[in-house]
């Protein structure tokens, strides 16, 4: 039995880095949101509004993390960076609009695996719950 559980485990983490680099993909070229990632890139493209996903090679492990922990409930890596996401998003100055735009965004990402893994029904419902969480939390602790 356990070794189905870490099989399941694996996945849901496979599935997690599918959805962390292809919502990534999409939001850092974004016309409302874009910029705020593009803070971040660590390297440029050919064209400075669509940053390539590697100028994201260093962020988007540290957010497979950040969800691994929230879906998972455990930290998979040794040593976990601790996540202050208060702190760190009110230094981005976010915009009225721009958290409605993020959500919209990992919504329509979420539901696109969604259609591609209906066996991962379940896994992506928890998901599209947290954003949704996330979402009040920060039009709470922003706005």
């Amino acid at each position: 039995m356990p070794e189905q559980t870490h099989c399941k485990e694996d996945t849901q983490i496979i599935i997690i880095e599918q959805i962390v680099t292809a919502f990534y993909t999409v939001a850092t070229a974004d016309f409302l949101i874009g910029y705020h990632f593009r803070k971040i890139q660590t390297a440029q493209g050919n064209n400075p509004l669509v940053p390539p996903i590697t100028a994201f090679s260093e962020h988007i492990p540290r957010i497979v993390e950040f969800w691994s922990i929230i879906l998972l409930k455990k930290n998979r890596a040794p040593q976990t960076s601790s996540f202050n996401l208060n702190e760190t998003h009110r230094l981005l100055q976010i915009r009225p609009g721009e958290i409605g735009r993020w959500v919209k965004l990992f919504r329509e990402t979420l539901d696109l695996f969604a259609r591609q893994l209906p066996e991962q029904k379940e896994f992506i419902e928890t998901w599209w719950r947290q954003i949704k969480s996330f979402e009040k939390l920060a039009n709470k602790n922003f706005f």
